[in-house]
């Protein structure tokens, strides 16, 4: 049965990998739309990549489908957020958006500790926290059962150095899942919407907004949802006008 198992799994894997060659074949063909077919396929089936994100962003983007374009790029930023070649797709699919809006200014050092924690998405800041812990623990070991002072002293630099690192780390960890926790970022797909003052369609009309916005859900009553804006303005639109990130 173990046997069996390895085998499924290894036949799955495959079967993934052919259905992604043969979607990168019907993009560079420029079938767009039965490449979507197929990255959407490997997608329901549970496979969750940033290169999978960004091919089927790409060819939303080729047949003008900003909004699915953006929402998978944005995807693929979740797990690679320092992905250069996303960030630049990215941009050039957040430049056909009808609304421009000003996101709010940041001082120098918030910027340093955002460009940080996007470095790596906070499941890997976690594993560089858990392996300088232990890179700590061995050389705190070591310090405490060597013999020579040579060695001590070594070890205790060493110790030292993978303490402080650890604590960075730990600290960025922190703050990362934070982040990650806080957010709940979302697509608008309607094509145009009353951003409102109240959840209801008596309430003010603010102004509108248009497809392909990104947004981050604040809190949702019945079939509304509260929305801000990245420019920190807050106002409800409809549940069903948005599709969520993660």
């Amino acid at each position: 049965m173990r046997h069996l198992f390895l085998i499924l799994l290894i036949n799955y894997s495959f079967s993934q990998n052919s259905d992604f060659d043969e979607a990168n074949t019907l993009y560079n063909e420029g079938k767009y739309i039965d490449a979507i077919e197929v990255y959407s396929g490997i997608i329901d089936d549970g496979l969750h990549s940033a290169d999978l994100y960004f091919n089927i962003g790409n060819s939303y983007y080729k047949i003008n489908d900003t909004p699915n374009s953006i929402f998978y790029y944005e995807k693929a930023l979740l797990l690679e957020p320092d992905n250069e070649s996303v960030k630049n797709n990215l941009t050039y699919a957040q430049n056909m958006l009808i609304d421009k809006i000003e996101t709010l200014p940041k001082n120098q050092i918030t910027v340093l500790f955002d460009s940080i924690l996007s470095t790596f998405s906070y499941e890997y800041w976690q594993f560089f926290t858990i392996f300088f812990q232990l890179l700590f623990t061995i050389f705190f070991i070591l310090f405490v059962i060597s013999k020579t002072s040579v060695h001590k002293r070594k070890y205790f630099t060493y110790s030292s150095a993978s303490l402080i690192v650890f604590i960075i780390t730990l600290i960025v960890s922190i703050n990362s899942k934070n982040n990650y926790l806080d957010s709940n970022p979302a697509i608008l797909y309607d094509k145009e919407i009353s951003f409102r003052s109240e959840p209801n369609l008596r309430s003010e009309e603010i102004f509108k907004l248009h497809e392909g916005l990104k947004i981050n859900i604040k809190e949702t009553i019945n079939d509304w949802s509260l929305i801000e804006l990245s420019n920190g303005s807050e106002g409800w639109v409809p549940t069903i006008s948005f599709r969520k990130i993660k």
